[in-house]
């Protein structure tokens, strides 16, 4: 029997270059190759262009049996009937395997959200201008993460109260920012007329000190100069077995006492872990959720928040910038206190006098 193993191996490479094209997100792109490369692995000396539906029934019966739960195995189903339909249109197999198989589609939890009173007790927990904007732009626009962070200050409208988004794939959309929203960001950009909304933080180093050459070492950068430009200062602090290291710093602290050892403000948006850094400690100020808050829980609950409020689910779909309908009604679903209070209001042996 001949084997097939590395034209498998290539055939995944060339299925590598397909998702290039298709401009797939990076985590999609692993999650495949992984997949890809269990079944060529499982496949063996077996060509992928001879599989049958058993053979794929095998390899999900395998990956079960190995620990795989219902989720993890229909993922790897999924990515294997994507592959084969990448194989039929280069004419290498004449049918899709994949897709004779059938499996029990895995249970999807809730999405999580919050309450109206938790998103009042984030944003009380705001201590600075910049937090407080963030979490008010967060749930005043329904924005994801990607979106907050690439907001300029000249795309957004004070007056109309709008601004100009760039969401997925690129498409700019215009979104409505409440009033508290508008004020809060308007309070934290202050002046500035142009660059990144949320930017990084300004961060105080603290320097070093290190062994070189049986000396003590005292190295920092200098922001007294113009903008962002910055020296590098190395001082010897003396012999490392005449100085106590104690001594050093001590020298050292009093060498940078008037240098700047701040870097200034660059226009660098916030970035992607920072920004989910300070949302969890948001949340554990406002003992939210054990401080799990991220920037998509908050964009579920602006959305059913709205649909609470009695907004079309249109509407909704507009403002969360989706394509489909479908993904915004899984966005949208009444909260339990609007449930129980509808039950109340409207079930006949509910609304008895007691």
């Amino acid at each position: 029997m001949r084997n097939h193993f590395k034209s498998n191996q290539a055939m995944a490479r060339r299925y590598d270059d397909w998702m290039a094209v298709q401009h797939y997100d990076r985590r999609t792109e692993y999650m495949y190759r992984r997949t890809l490369r269990m079944f060529i692995e499982f496949l063996g000396k077996k060509s992928v262009a001879s599989v049958t539906h058993f053979d794929v029934r095998r390899f999900i019966a395998r990956v079960s049996e190995e620990g795989a739960s219902l989720d993890t195995a229909y993922r790897h189903l999924c990515v294997l009937r994507v592959f084969y339909d990448f194989l039929i249109l280069g004419g290498v197999v004449s049918y899709v395997s994949p897709r004779l198989i059938k499996m029990r589609c895995p249970p999807k939890p809730a999405p999580p959200m919050l309450s109206e009173a938790e998103i009042q007790r984030l944003i009380t927990a705001t201590r600075t201008l910049r937090e407080r904007a963030l979490v008010e732009f967060l749930y005043g626009t329904g924005c994801r993460l990607m979106e907050a962070r690439q907001l300029l200050v000249e795309n957004v409208d004070f007056v109309a109260r709008t601004a100009r988004v760039i969401g997925k794939h690129g498409k700019v959309r215009v979104v409505l920012i409440t009033r508290s929203a508008a004020d809060a960001l308007h309070a934290y950009v202050g002046n500035r007329k142009s660059g990144f909304v949320f930017l990084e933080d300004r961060v105080r180093q603290h320097g070093n000190i290190s062994k070189c050459g049986g000396n003590w070492v005292g190295k920092w950068y200098d922001y007294t100069g113009q903008g962002t430009t910055y020296r590098v200062v190395q001082k010897h602090l003396g012999r490392v077995h005449l100085v106590p290291y104690a001594v050093a710093r001590a020298k050292f602290e009093k060498l940078v006492e008037h240098a700047n050892l701040v870097r200034p403000v660059s226009n660098k948006p916030l970035g992607t872990a920072r920004l989910q850094v300070i949302l969890r400690d948001i949340g554990w100020r406002g003992a939210v959720r054990n401080g799990k808050i991220g920037p998509h829980m908050i964009r579920r609950s602006f959305a059913t928040h709205l649909y609470d409020h009695g907004v079309r689910v249109e509407i909704i779909q507009q403002l969360l910038g989706h394509s489909s309908l479908d993904m915004t009604l899984r966005y949208t679903r009444l909260s339990v206190d609007k449930i129980a209070e509808a039950f109340a209001e409207c079930h006949p042996r509910e609304r008895m006098d007691v």
